[in-house]
């Protein structure tokens, strides 16, 4: 074995390597599926578990169905809107609160009551509100996105050292660049942490308002799946969705790395005690 191979071969097994854990997810996974596959109708009635050679078949019908395509546009379109909606009022809102000290008591108790209130409870009077269209489903998903990211943004900006706005006073800086250049970068990964924990329910919100009432989206064929005892089809529909979060879940982790690129990395290896 040359010396180029053993390298490989020593960065696939190093448990903190990327590799590594790339690899380890796929054996993972690959264990998972062969026992759903294998117990299938041995271990388990496939009436409502399926197995995952279903699901394959059933995700290439479902690919091969331009009504397929259509409900997935609907789904995207709503969902892109309540997030959008949402986050960008809940980012303001707890910029607004935070910077404004008396507003934020007056107002504390009225949204943590409103963000107790289940959705579910409160989905069919929006229908009745809104109507059975995008509306209902977009302001749905737009109510969960922003209290998370209310509340992150929220506590990153009252976390801010105010030893770090006095000295940038100190040096002759305007309120705004203190909010600009100081509050903000300080307070980012609050904010993207909220940005990214609010991403799967928006799309909770958009499948449980098409759930109730809608002739079109994921969550109508979800819902049709589910009603007809067409197991592989419902949980085809999950897996999907699934995929959907993790693109997504991905597309905000670059973007988190690219914005806070600044920061630095922490040593996992710090604190430590060095083996004898």
């Amino acid at each position: 074995m040359t010396s180029r191979s053993r390298a490989v071969l020593a960065r696939l097994f190093d448990a903190e390597s990327a590799a590594s854990v790339r690899l380890g997810r796929i054996v993972l996974a690959a264990l998972v599926l062969a026992f759903w596959q294998l117990g299938s109708g041995r271990l388990f009635d496939p009436f409502y578990f399926s197995r995952p050679s279903a699901l394959v078949g059933q995700l290439a019908t479902e690919l091969a169905d331009r009504g397929f395509y259509r409900d997935l546009g609907v789904t995207a379109l709503e969902m892109a809107l309540g997030y959008g909606f949402g986050a960008l009022a809940g980012v303001i809102g707890g910029v607004l609160l935070a910077r404004w000290a008396y507003v934020a008591r007056l107002f504390d108790p009225f949204l943590l009551a409103l963000n107790s209130i289940p959705r579910i409870a409160v989905a069919p009077m929006l229908i009745v509100w809104f109507g059975i269209d995008l509306a209902s489903k977009v302001f749905l998903a737009a109510t969960l996105v922003f209290f998370i990211t209310f509340f992150n943004t929220l506590s990153g900006i009252r976390g801010v050292d105010i030893a770090l706005c006095n000295v940038a006073r100190v040096q002759g800086a305007s309120e705004w660049q203190i909010f600009t250049k100081v509050m903000l970068p300080s307070a980012s990964s609050w904010i993207l942490t909220g940005l990214k924990m609010s991403l799967p329910f928006a799309l909770v919100g958009v499948i449980l308002g098409e759930f109730l009432v809608s002739s079109k989206g994921l969550g109508y064929r979800l819902n049709l799946y589910s009603t007809s005892y067409n197991t592989t089809g419902a949980l085809t529909m999950i897996v999907i969705m699934m995929l959907i979060m993790m693109l997504l879940t991905a597309a905000v982790d670059r973007l988190e790395a690219r914005v806070l690129r600044w920061r630095p990395r922490a040593d996992p290896t710090a604190g430590v005690i060095p083996k004898a």
